[in-house]
């Protein structure tokens, strides 16, 4: 507890934060370096129990519709109640929605720690008791209830070029071998989606604008203190995802009301639910 607090501190300080990331640099080279040499092994057909249920879940949705709920402050419940019955993916504070609506992911993502620990009360009780699936990073060290599964989240060389620009963006097509981080988890939501064979993924609540008084839908006692900076990264990232949708035939469409992504062809939730 007392060394996430210590981190969130430092983070708040943009000369700490670059001091610190630059003194860790050797230690998250090596990780990265370790995180490939795994990856590349499971690519290869290398067993590991821990992220075999992936596996079940290649194509096993193949040529079908989904949508990605993020948790910007567009998002109304009206939309939710909109999407009930399509397949869809939820992630982060979405739970806080649940005595609002009747609509439930089918599968809920989270994989910062930092979050996670802000809605633990929640995931690990009766809400996330609703959930027919719960994936969770494995950059969250902590244990897991019984029927939580992990995901193997390679962070590239994100920790390090946190501060200093956006660092690598890079996607997966395999996430058996690895789910690459994108500055959010809506990144990893939509890795799953291909992998699992969606061929159109609708974005929903998807802002990427964190500019104003409220980032989420609903507050819940977290923000991030570089906030500010995650807009422009997420933006990257959408138009790098975008080609990498583009080369395997799937197609991304935005349904966020207003906010800042325009990476993908934007479409009113109403003509399409």
């Amino acid at each position: 507890m007392q060394y996430t607090s210590l981190l969130q501190t430092i983070k708040q300080s943009p000369w700490l934060d670059g001091a610190a990331r630059l003194a860790a640099s050797p230690w998250l080279a090596a990780q990265q370096r370790r995180a490939d040499q795994e990856a590349a092994a499971r690519r290869a057909g290398a067993a590991d129990p821990r992220y075999q249920w992936i596996l079940e879940q290649k194509d096993k949705y193949k040529g079908q519709r989904c949508f990605v709920v993020a948790t910007g402050p567009s998002l109304t419940m009206e939309d939710l109640d909109r999407i009930r019955g399509e397949k869809s993916f939820g992630m982060n504070s979405c739970l806080l929605a649940f005595e609002q609506t009747r609509w439930r992911p089918d599968f809920y993502m989270i994989q910062d720690r930092y979050v996670y620990r802000k809605l633990a009360p929640l995931l690990e009780g009766e809400p996330g008791a609703r959930l027919p699936a719960v994936w969770v990073g494995s950059s969250i060290a902590r244990p897991l209830p019984e029927g939580f599964r992990r995901y193997p989240l390679h962070l590239l060389d994100h920790r390090m070029f946190h501060r200093q620009g956006y660092g690598a963006f890079r996607f997966s097509e395999d996430c058996y071998g690895c789910v690459c981080d994108g500055y959010s988890v809506t990144f990893s939501a939509l890795q799953m989606a291909c992998y699992m064979g969606f061929r159109e993924i609708c974005l929903l609540g998807c802002d990427c604008d964190y500019t104003g008084p409220q980032s989420h839908f609903r507050p819940y006692g977290y923000r991030d203190p570089q906030a500010a900076r995650m807009g422009a990264k997420m933006l990257a990232g959408h138009a790098a995802f975008r080609q990498f949708a583009e080369a395997r035939g799937v197609r991304v469409l935005n349904c966020t009301r207003g906010g800042a992504l325009e990476a993908y062809p934007r479409i009113p939730l109403e003509t399409i639910v």
